[in-house]
């Protein structure tokens, strides 16, 4: 545990826990955008030596994430994975009672993705379970997975057990959570510290929320076009 009550996992090493703190520290968007890709890189790695060789996954994924987090993962399968992407375009609010809500509004799939035989759900930071769940719950209907990675740099301690209560069994023996960091606090408006520097829209380039403005990742971009 560090100075901040931040927990390491198992696939921590010191490269990562500097890009972990650059996260944190930087005003510059071009370094926080870079360091995203690294960390994404980091996580894929971890990945590529759990998937059977040549075996087909499927990487999903936030909008805001898509070019950052998720190409990082994606760099690092490509070579010996079969690989699709997701993308959801997510609303991500409070509802009166305080419950967070986050529909699709928009979504990408890549022609092929329901072949796949691994889900991999990706995410800069998971503080609860609204944006994963309302994400797999999308797609577990028109996949037959074997395995369910949920990837992320940072997780709250709460959040896989919030996240598998919200599944059966039989879809929750799915997962495996694969992350380099747990942080345990929250602030008055629920936003998890020191986690990944605050709202991070604006350092990775956008006005708001990918969902309600016209933000298109070059990730999608490449593919459909």
């Amino acid at each position: 545990m560090d100075a901040n009550g931040r927990i390491y996992s198992k696939y921590i090493d010191s490269e990562a826990i500097t890009s972990l703190e650059n996260l944190i520290t930087t005003k510059s968007s071009e370094i926080y955008q870079l360091t995203m890709i690294k960390l994404g890189a980091k996580l894929g790695t971890i990945l590529d030596k759990k998937l059977p060789k040549e075996s087909s996954c499927l990487v999903a994924s936030t909008a805001e994430d898509a070019d950052y987090l998720t190409q990082g993962i994606l760099n690092s399968l490509k070579p010996s994975h079969k690989t699709m992407a997701a993308v959801f375009w997510n609303n991500h609010y409070k509802i009166p009672d305080g419950e967070s809500v986050a529909p699709v509004v928009h979504q990408y799939l890549e022609p092929g993705y329901d072949e796949a035989k691994s889900l991999v759900v990706a995410k800069s930071i998971i503080s609860g379970s609204c944006v994963v769940r309302t994400n797999i719950l999308f797609l577990i209907e028109k996949l037959k997975v074997e395995k369910i990675y949920i990837v992320a740099p940072i997780i709250h301690n709460q959040s896989e057990q919030l996240l598998r209560k919200e599944f059966p069994e039989g879809i929750s023996s799915l997962f495996e959570f694969i992350f380099l960091a747990e942080d345990s606090f929250k602030d008055d408006t629920g936003e998890v510290k020191p986690g990944i520097g605050g709202q991070i829209y604006k350092l990775l380039g956008m006005e708001d929320q990918p969902a309600r403005t016209s933000f298109m990742p070059k990730l999608v971009r490449d593919l459909v076009f």
